[in-house]
């Protein structure tokens, strides 16, 4: 893996420090204050009712399947881990990692500690570590976090693993990826207290004053020039998920929030979905399936959730080819990280890099982690098809990003963004409920 991702670092380095980007502000009814005094962020309807709780029960034959699924998805997290700094590596044997690869080493850790995979003491180490790691690492102008750190060391890296020039100052923030960090330290927080001291160093650090600003979302980066530009950060719809983050810790963007001041209306297979009017929107099944998995949605969230899983079931039902569209890790030239797209500017289930609007030449694949992603969430025969169809993605030794459509085969590339997310959805399966909702019950 590392042969081949490494063969460009220059790409692959740019492609993980431009962060994830750009929906849904689906959270938890009632707007009621967490257990840490953080106030949750207000329903997408207010008219909404709660959802009924998904009955983990339901499946039982298929506990063992999520929980084999998640004992590869922690042998990666284990392999890749960094005693040194409490962080994970975002690909096999690549010691960086971005913001939004750090809160996924988080959610890794807390996944497994709750599923059983790595003991309480250890844990505690670990995530202490983890913890101490974020509050000392050097800021983008004492801001933010910059866009990509090593995992070794905690220092800031350049565009790659060559590149000296930024490890200084760095070359900017994602507001997305803060945005996902945020979530995850809210979780930490809100269900584990006994963090709390260490997480609120953490956030307070940050100026999210200066990361929110006329209601939208602002990142910034410093273009190879030197040259500093600042932009309304995230399309509909990663921009609801990572405003969601900053809602949890008071700092609302609302014109960010509200998916609606953005969107349009587009069909596609004959389901209704929405775009960005702004464009440069990637569609995909991620910031749905996360918004699901960790926060929650209201009615109006879940339905427009079940939509775009709806497309996904509607083209394997005209083409007979499973469709689980998501943004992962894929060890080809030139970007070796892709979006396969529902839609992208008109153009339907096409693969896309980061802010292109031009289709990729990039084989299309079947997302291992969307599909686990969908049968904890949606549990069907369709994602049940879909878990299957990636089954090839699976070793011992981690699950990589997929299989291509057209053969079957395993991307390759190990990663923590998918294992994260593998986790996640067996942790939901495990108590059938989001997971910063509420505390979680004992796991028999």
């Amino acid at each position: 893996m590392k042969s081949r991702l490494v063969q460009n670092p220059t790409m692959f380095a740019t492609a993980l420090m431009l962060g994830v980007g750009g929906w849904l502000v689906l959270l938890p009814p009632g707007g009621e204050t967490g257990a840490a005094g953080h106030a949750h962020p207000a329903p997408f309807s207010a008219a909404a009712k709660p959802l009924p709780r998904f009955r983990p029960d339901s499946l039982p034959d298929e506990r063992a399947a999520f929980a084999e699924a998640a004992r590869s998805a922690w042998a990666y997290v284990e392999r890749e881990y960094q005693p040194s700094t409490g962080l994970v590596n975002s690909v096999t044997s690549y010691p960086y990692a971005t913001v939004w690869d750090m809160a996924s080493g988080l959610a890794a850790l807390y996944c497994a500690n709750q599923l059983g995979l790595l003991r309480d003491d250890e844990y505690d180490r670990r995530m202490r570590l983890a913890l101490h790691t974020l509050g000392r690492v050097r800021l983008f102008d004492g801001v933010a976090f910059s866009k990509n750190y090593s995992t070794r060391t905690g220092a800031i890296a350049g565009r790659d693993d060559r590149d000296r020039s930024a490890t200084q100052r760095g070359t900017g923030w994602s507001a997305t990826d803060m945005g996902r960090m945020l979530v995850w330290l809210h979780v930490i927080r809100t269900r584990q207290p006994r963090y709390a001291a260490q997480v609120d160093s953490v956030v307070g650090r940050l100026q999210m004053a200066r990361m929110v600003r006329d209601g939208y979302l602002y990142g910034t980066t410093i273009t190879p020039g030197g040259r500093e530009l600042r932009y309304i950060e995230g399309r509909i719809p990663y921009e609801q998920y990572a405003a969601a983050g900053f809602a949890l810790w008071g700092h609302r963007a609302e014109r960010a929030l509200d998916p609606s001041l953005n969107a349009i209306p587009i069909t596609v297979l004959g389901v209704p979905l929405v775009a960005d009017r702004r464009g440069h929107d990637h569609l995909t099944s991620e910031p749905f399936v996360l918004m699901g998995l960790e926060l929650g949605w209201d009615q109006s969230g879940r339905e427009l959730a079940m939509r775009m899983l709806d497309v996904q079931r509607e083209r394997f039902r005209r083409t007979k080819q499973v469709t689980m569209v998501s943004e992962d890790a894929i060890p080809r030239p030139p970007s070796y990280f892709y979006y396969y797209n529902v839609n992208l500017q008109g153009k339907t289930f096409v693969v896309s890099t980061q802010g292109s609007t031009t289709a990729s030449r990039t084989p299309r694949w079947v997302s291992a982690k969307a599909a686990w992603g969908w049968h904890a969430l949606f549990p069907s025969d369709y994602t049940r098809t879909a878990v299957q169809a990636v089954a090839n993605a699976r070793r011992t030794t981690g699950w990589s990003s997929g299989v291509y459509e057209q053969t079957g085969r395993s991307t390759g590339g190990e990663n923590l963004n998918t294992a994260a997310v593998i986790l996640e959805a067996a942790l939901f399966r495990e108590t059938g409920r989001p997971l910063a909702a509420a505390p979680l019950p004992p796991i028999p």
